[in-house]
């Protein structure tokens, strides 16, 4: 009697509540019930001083929307970073019988990052293709290219003459090893935006590359000048892979050497005809002679005399272009998630409040909280 009662109340509704990666950067996923159709948007992990976090499943079940995680038909993965990737084997836990869909190129990266977590989950995988169309009960559902790294998809969901667009995390320039986003050609009614900077207004790109990439290289150069050698740790393993085609572009006579887990994710991209590696990169199976660059995944060790460098850079667009994007979807509802508040300057400022006074725009915004439901 319950379960009709909450069908009936929520029939043609739309329901939005993020479970993870609401206003903070780290287990982005969000849950999407259009009519009877329960979704997941991501499903990532969470890393705070160095402790590991997934989304909050549990909130699902203080809600009148669900009963149990077997309710959740399908997941939709943008991509392989693991704030948006690395929490699908705790939910597939709780609903082995969800479907997933992502792209193939996401799926390779995704296996050599969970490794042995990634073996029992993949039936429930499927790949899909930029544009291709797949048709649920009373859905019409696309995917579209993020830019972003390769394989990033967008998601356009039809729901009732609806189009909702959710981002993942996207970006309107190219970077190394992918193309800009593009956007499908429909009128969109409501954005789901990863707007990692919708909150930063003094964060500014420079061409195709951020503030903390371009001190990343300069470092690596002055240290290489020095004869000294440069041990640059990374979080996301597919960064390191974007950061050695970056090294190879800019300074292309360094030596690299590379660990074991991101030179796994480099055949991977290599298997689908994605060229990383030159003549001076290398595997990584004992500590070179200097002046060279180690790549790893795992803290430097101690009293070596290198170069630590921390090897994060961003390939999201800035406050600016997050604001032109917005506008030229120009959506009645714009959702925004995965959008920290501004911690360096504190200006409180947002893509709302200089959208509303743009007499062209037509988008009113919501800054959901995690654990907290919105009927769009």
């Amino acid at each position: 009697m319950i379960m009709a009662e909450v069908l009936e109340v929520t029939s043609g509704k739309i329901i939005f509540m993020p479970l993870g990666g609401a206003q903070e950067v780290g287990a982005s996923c969000y849950f999407l019930k259009l009519g009877e159709n329960n979704l997941l948007l991501d499903c990532g992990c969470g890393l705070t001083r160095g402790i590991r976090f997934a989304p909050n499943f549990a909130a699902l079940m203080q809600t009148p929307y669900l009963q149990d995680f077997h309710q959740v038909s399908h997941v939709f993965l943008s991509h392989a970073h693991l704030d948006h990737s690395a929490a699908l084997p705790d939910f597939l836990e709780l609903n082995e019988r969800a479907a997933v869909y992502m792209t193939d190129l996401t799926r390779e990266i995704l296996s050599a990052q969970l490794e042995e977590r990634f073996a029992p989950i993949e039936k429930n995988i499927s790949s899909v293709a930029f544009l291709q169309k797949i048709p649920l009960p009373n859905l019409k559902i696309s995917f579209h290219q993020a830019g972003h790294i390769p394989g990033a998809m967008m998601t356009l969901i039809n729901f009732r003459g609806k189009n909702i667009l959710y981002t993942g995390d996207y970006s309107t320039f190219p970077t190394q090893l992918v193309g800009a986003a593009l956007l499908p050609d429909v009128k969109i009614d409501i954005l789901i935006l990863c707007g990692l900077h919708a909150r930063h207004p003094n964060y500014r790109r420079f061409g195709d590359s951020d503030a903390a990439l371009k001190k990343i290289l300069r470092k690596i150069y002055y240290a290489l000048r020095r004869r000294k050698s440069v041990y640059c740790q990374v979080t996301q393993i597919s960064k390191g892979v974007e950061l050695i085609t970056l090294i190879n572009k800019f300074l292309p006579w360094a030596e690299i050497f590379i660990d074991e887990r991101v030179m796994k994710i480099v055949h991977r991209f290599e298997n689908v005809h994605i060229p990383i590696m030159r003549e001076q990169n290398h595997p990584l199976s004992s500590m070179p002679r200097a002046p060279c660059i180690i790549l790893s995944t795992l803290p430097p060790p101690v009293n070596s005399g290198l170069e630590i460098l921390n090897g994060d850079f961003s390939l999201h667009d800035d406050f600016a272009t997050t604001v032109e994007f917005v506008r030229r979807v120009n959506p009645k509802i714009c959702v925004v998630v995965h959008s920290p508040p501004d911690k360096i300057f504190h200006t409180g400022t947002t893509l709302e409040q200089v959208l509303i006074n743009d007499p062209d725009s037509r988008t009113s915004f919501i800054f959901p909280k995690t654990g907290e439901p919105f009927e769009l």
